[in-house]
């Protein structure tokens, strides 16, 4: 594809097939993605033969195509790929390149002789009307053959692109200089320059091109080449007695042992068996601080070990690794158009059509007015030259270029970008709707806390009540009885408060006990039930544990304000609670603040006590009327679609976990989490990184690209708005002003790296808005208040940390 009706040609061949429903194409990475109709689906391997089908299609119509590979495992194979080609063409271009201005240096030679008087012999051969018509014909069958054929084939098959316009205008121009060459009479003027000079313009322009996109590029080559593609393998997997060699990390298969070395980048995704390093991630997560990996701590292929030995095992085959998942997953983002591409799309594709109309126009009006208009400008030739030439040179500056990559490569560059900093956007839609987003919704646990609560406090129920009410306490029961039966029921479970209780028992060496087969019972959001022994045990919120016999609880809630609380009944009898701190994540009130400076609202959704959220919402600087606490995850869903009446959207941001309804519901779902298995097919931007503040940069980020799309869209419209009617003729009655087709070629091409080199400069512009934003102020209000939740939490945990922490 060489233009945007390139672009819109494919689409519109793809949504002719039956067998389609949509499609979408993306000039800048030259890739399709198309949804077929339901009944389509129902065919076994659907996907295989509708795109082996449609691939044959396209190269029929002259688009040479092939069925992209979505397999995991290939995604980094298709990348070099991709890039091993783009280099191959920039290559071949390069040499048309210097052939085509080799060639325009010999023409321009002649003319400058001829100009300043240069009388050595066999120079008045550079100049005459012969040897120009020589070096025109060389530039046809040379440089400007592939770009000519192009445009003809194109033109043949009734789906027309730039290059067919470039070759109309340069083949006029020569039709018209030949005719005035071989038939003096007529008076015409020869130009026989013109092809010459403009193939070697717009040849420099789409090489300009094709470095600007391969510089779009660079940021997905950067994370390619942080792959090693050699891995030490232990031959029998004993790290005393095994011996070591290195094969393709391509080879590597689940179970093998791999040795890495200091300095070594770690060549696939596994668990460390051994060994003891600090590992540099910031690749993957965006994170510059090292990680600490001991011997079970998962370590992802790319990263980098620092200063010790690590023995891994591979957990996944070699070329399947986290980071060609990302790869895999911005890719797919960027083959996703933004809702604003789809005004320039429909004028690219009828663009090319109306570009040849104006020509013929522009024609026939300086045929029959031009020498009533300009008669000293017929003195250089006939109206009919006048007006041959001038309608060259609106098939020439027309740039149907720059409408079809307005928006590709600022989304190209964009979701590049982001990747490199620990941001995965699924494509430009999803840029679009979080640019104007104006209302935030967090969740509390894992998301403003850190999402790994700790036991600070076991409280047991009094002995409360008589022998007739059903909660009638018979036995007394001790905190090492409360943690033991709810580390039974909750070992059973994933929910971070269960993992806190399992944690909490080990480290006080509680009895161990395990719930009956078949008796465990979970509900999200409420809690868990099991039978353990003879006992039915119930752990979670009071509602729950009342659903299963409790009538009253005996505990003031100003006993455990602020924290997290999970009851605990044993037989329908409250025996006690249990009570959670989750610290505050450190950037947690500089988010939240940032947030309401740029005018966006900001709420919070918890699942916890009042309490607890409430004095939360209170550190970080959210107003209580924007708290909901207690509430299931059925009920975020419900609120979210409250907020989307009264805003104009809405992000949801979640740990990913039990927030999936609302993340789905939400215009824009952000899933925090440390790899790409958080990013759920609902999260609409997942941050690699775990860190809050990349909401912020998310925002930013989404806010620069549009704003990048928007002038890019501005300057390719303003550009062919202003550029047709000028190459036209509409200066030539007032000031004389003639656009020659070379020059316009030259502006043709420096159009579309005008909007190449706009999106590029993103880079530079998120740079500096990030250096100029001067965050040292709220980090250290961040700090201070961490530090005043943490003075809070060892005031609570110095009589229970000994106890319940590991």
């Amino acid at each position: 594809m060489s233009c945007g009706g390139c672009a819109a040609s494919v689409k519109r061949i793809l949504e002719n097939e039956p067998q389609v429903q949509s499609a979408t194409v993306n000039l800048a990475t030259e890739m399709a993605v198309v949804w077929a109709v339901p009944e389509e689906r129902d065919v076994e391997d659907w996907k295989l033969h509708l795109g082996e089908k449609l691939a044959n299609q396209l190269t029929t119509c002259g688009y040479k195509s092939n069925l992209r590979d979505s397999s995991k495992v290939s995604s980094q194979r298709v990348l070099e790929r991709k890039m091993t080609e783009k280099l191959e063409n920039l290559k071949q271009s390069g040499r048309e390149l210097a052939v085509s201005w080799a060639l325009c240096a010999v023409c321009l030679l002649g003319h400058t002789s001829h100009i300043i008087g240069v009388n050595l012999p066999f120079m008045h051969l550079f100049h005459s009307t012969g040897f120009h018509l020589s070096l025109s014909i060389f530039t046809f069958i040379g440089p400007g053959r592939r770009l000519i054929l192009d445009g003809i084939k194109s033109l043949v098959k009734g789906s027309p692109n730039m290059n067919t316009l470039v070759g109309l205008g340069a083949l006029s121009s020569f039709a018209v200089s030949s005719i005035a060459a071989f038939i003096p009479k007529l008076g015409w003027k020869t130009f026989f320059e013109e092809p010459i000079m403009l193939i070697a313009f717009v040849l420099l322009g789409k090489n300009l091109e094709q470095r600007a996109k391969l510089k779009a590029t660079s940021d997905m080559t950067g994370l390619l080449n942080i792959l090693p593609s050699k891995a030490r393998l232990m031959v029998d997997n004993d790290s005393e007695k095994s011996s070591l060699i290195e094969v393709p990390c391509d080879s590597l298969a689940v179970g093998d042992y791999v040795v890495v070395l200091p300095g070594d980048r770690i060549p696939a995704d596994g668990v460390v068996k051994s060994g003891r390093s600090t590992v540099d991630e910031s690749s993957l997560t965006g994170e510059p601080m090292p990680v600490t990996k001991i011997a079970g701590a998962e370590v992802s292929a790319g990263s980098i070990n620092l200063n010790g030995k690590l023995t891994v095992e591979v957990r996944r085959p070699g070329g399947e690794t986290v980071m060609s998942d990302i790869l895999r997953l911005v890719e797919e983002a960027q083959a996703r158009e933004a809702p604003v591409q789809r005004l320039a799309d429909k004028v690219a594709g009828n663009f090319t059509y109306g570009v040849m109309a104006l020509s013929a126009a522009t024609y026939v009006f300086w045929n029959i007015f031009g020498s009533q208009l300009v008669p000293a400008a017929i003195q250089h030739g006939g109206a009919m030259s006048l007006a041959l030439q001038l309608s060259c040179s609106v098939l020439v500056i027309a740039c149907p270029c720059a409408l079809g990559l307005a928006t590709p490569t600022a989304v190209l560059v964009g979701t590049s970008l982001g990747a490199t900093k620990g941001l995965l956007l699924r494509g430009g839609d999803v840029l679009e709707k979080l640019s104007a987003v104006d209302a935030v919704v967090f969740d509390k646990t894992g998301t403003l806390t850190i999402g790994r609560p700790v036991v600070t406090k076991i409280i047991a129920s009094r002995s409360e009540g008589n022998s007739n009410t059903k909660d009638c306490r018979i036995d007394e029961w001790t905190e090492i009885d409360i943690l033991s039966f709810a580390a039974g029921v909750e070992s059973n479970t994933n929910h971070p408060l269960g993992k806190a209780i399992t944690e909490a028992a080990r480290a006080a060496n509680c009895p161990t006990m395990k719930a009956n087969d078949g008796s465990f019972t979970e509900e999200p959001g409420s809690g868990a039930v099991a039978t353990i022994g003879e006992k039915q045990v119930s752990v979670g919120t009071l509602n729950w544990i009342r659903r299963h016999g409790v009538i009253h609880n005996p505990f003031p809630e100003e006993e455990y304000f602020g924290q997290s609380v999970a009851y605990v009944a044993v037989d329908g009898a409250l025996a006690g609670l249990i009570c959670f701190e989750d610290k505050l994540r450190e950037d947690s009130h500089q988010v939240v603040d940032t947030l309401s400076k740029q005018g966006i609202s900001v709420y919070m959704l918890s699942g916890d006590k009042e309490s607890a959220a409430m004095n939360v919402a209170s550190i970080v600087g959210i107003h209580e009327d924007k708290v909901l606490a207690e509430v299931k995850p059925h009920e975020k869903k419900k609120f979210i679609s409250e907020l989307q009446k009264q805003y104009k959207l809405v992000a949801m941001v979640g740990d990913g976990i039990n927030d999936a309804a609302a993340l789905a519901s939400a215009d824009v779902g952000v899933a925090m989490g440390g790899g790409v298995g958080a990013a759920s097919d609902v999260s609409s931007v997942v941050l690699m990184g775990n860190r809050l503040s990349q909401v912020v940069d998310a925002l930013d980020l989404s806010k620069e690209t549009m704003r990048t799309v928007k002038q890019n869209l501005w300057w390719a419209f303003l550009y062919n708005i202003v550029g047709l009617p000028i190459a036209a003729g509409a200066l030539l009655p007032v000031t004389g002003t003639i656009l020659t087709p070379s020059i316009a070629g030259a502006l043709m091409g420096f159009s579309s790296i005008g909007v190449m080199a706009n999106s590029l400069l993103l880079r530079v512009r998120l740079n500096s808005r990030q250096k100029l934003t001067n965050y040292s102020d709220t980090k250290r209000e961040a700090h201070k208040v961490s530090d005043a939740l943490s003075d809070n939490i060892d005031e609570v945990e110095k009589n229970y940390s000994s106890k319940w922490s590991a």
